[in-house]
């Protein structure tokens, strides 16, 4: 009984979490954007819950995150007169989180585990074009794992802040270059 329950809970969350509507296009929205009495600087918070798919080649399996990354957005004007308008951003990210294991065809009892976590701060300086937008592309090691799992994070950089845009799972041996 214990376990017809226990899979009947699995399968309905997993069919709650299937169902929603998830629009790929939509940037994750930050919460918590605290502005500074500068206001060149922003910083906030941006939440990481979420299910991702496993990068192994298992069948319904999947990897639960969850944390937080903190980031301080400070927007320097290079040249602040018109018409060549050219800013620089420098942006400061602070990423706390933790993966549990679920996997839907294991034994019952045994399917969700703790696997790792991740815990750095990174800093980067680069130009935002005209059009006040820039993709960066962030590689974060998820620590306590020995295949070399890392998450990747696609960041909407504007002139005006920051949001996570997109994050998947990916598998290998190379340290990440958090380009």
């Amino acid at each position: 009984m214990k376990n017809l329950l226990l899979t009947l809970v699995t399968l309905s969350v997993l069919l709650f979490i299937g169902c929603q509507e998830n629009s790929i296009t939509d940037p994750i929205q930050d919460t918590g954007l605290q502005k500074s009495d500068n206001p060149s600087i922003l910083s906030g918070t941006i939440a990481l819950e979420s299910m991702l798919q496993d990068p192994h080649p298992v069948m319904n399996s999947y990897y639960i995150i969850n944390g937080e990354i903190q980031y301080q957005h400070s927007l320097k004007f290079l040249d602040p007169i018109p018409p060549n308008l050219q800013y620089m951003v420098s942006l400061d990210l602070s990423v706390s989180a933790n993966f549990t294991y679920l996997c839907t065809v294991s034994a019952p009892g045994t399917d969700i585990v703790s696997v790792g976590t991740i815990s750095t701060s990174t800093n980067d300086n680069f130009y935002v074009s005209e059009e006040g937008i820039y993709f960066l592309e962030k590689t974060f090691l998820i620590l306590g794992r020995d295949d070399g799992m890392v998450l990747k994070c696609k960041f909407l950089v504007t002139t005006d802040g920051l949001g996570l845009n997109e994050m998947w799972l990916e598998l290998g041996n190379d340290t990440p270059n958090n380009d």
